[in-house]
């Protein structure tokens, strides 16, 4: 008989937490995602040293796992530098996840065509813990936009205009399940994010989108539309980015915005999304 799961164990948000007292866990595996995760753009290249100190793990442990991994293809070894960097084996594990994302097939053409006509950038996400993960992302050849995500970059969900899109995209009880489990007393009225929550679900009523928190990346301004219900088991939003030296004033409220908004129905009727 398997092990029993607890109920939180697939929550949105949960993601990358975990108890070490949990009867269902593999601790190894769990170690060994705990040293891969250490590594991002900051963090290109670590030595076990370095890992020791970001993971809590001994020196045993890590030197365990980042040879296990090097054998598996996870991480490269360089005997020159004495440090690891990720290796192709995370590239060809991430093929399939994407290749395999309907929505991204289907949704590219309409984001090209968009960022081209705008001249600025079109992206779409999913939710990753307290984060948005690009999982696509089209420019226009004539952009000038300081802010060009790559596919597998973060941004926070608060603050920006796909986060707040796809927060208000969920249920109110999908939302609230969420937001309790990301930021605890949320919904309190001294909480920073309350009112962030609220002004983005204002916005959400009034336009069908909702913009980033004001002044977050000084040189360009971004709105965000969530999708209507699931696609495949998934909720997604969408974000667009204009560099402020492209926009007229209001351009962003009354074309943009509206822009996206289009976008993402076509979407959706392409997708058959109720």
């Amino acid at each position: 008989m398997g092990r029993t799961r607890a109920q939180e164990a697939f929550k949105p948000g949960t993601e990358g937490q975990f108890s070490e007292n949990d009867p269902a866990l593999a601790l190894t595996l769990a170690r060994g995602l705990m040293v891969l995760k250490c590594f991002d753009l900051r963090n290109s290249s670590l030595g076990n040293k370095e890992l020791v100190e970001m993971t809590g793990l001994s020196k045993a442990a890590v030197s365990r796992m980042t040879y296990t991994l090097t054998q598996f293809g996870f991480l490269r070894y360089s005997p020159s530098m004495r440090r690891y960097s990720l290796g192709l084996s995370l590239l060809t594990t991430a093929y399939p996840l994407l290749a395999g994302l309907r929505i991204r097939q289907i949704a590219r053409p309409l984001m090209q065509q968009m960022a081209n006509e705008i001249g600025g950038v079109v992206s779409m996400g999913m939710q990753l813990g307290r984060k948005m993960v690009y999982i696509e992302s089209c420019v226009s050849a004539k952009s000038v936009s300081p802010v060009v995500a790559g596919i597998g970059s973060t941004i926070p969900i608060f603050p920006t205009a796909m986060g707040r899109a796809y927060l208000c995209g969920l249920s109110s009880i999908e939302r609230k399940e969420l937001l309790d489990t990301i930021a605890p007393e949320w919904d309190e009225s001294d909480n920073k994010y309350l009112a962030q929550v609220t002004q983005a679900l204002e916005q959400y009523d009034r336009w069908g989108f909702c913009l980033a928190k004001p002044n977050l990346v000084q040189e360009t301004r971004s709105v965000g539309v969530a999708v209507k219900g699931l696609v495949d088991d998934q909720h997604y939003a969408f974000n667009c980015g204009m560099p402020i030296a492209r926009l007229k004033q209001g351009q962003i409220e009354s074309d943009i915005g509206p822009r996206l908004f289009e976008l993402v129905r076509n979407v959706e009727l392409l997708l058959g999304v109720r």
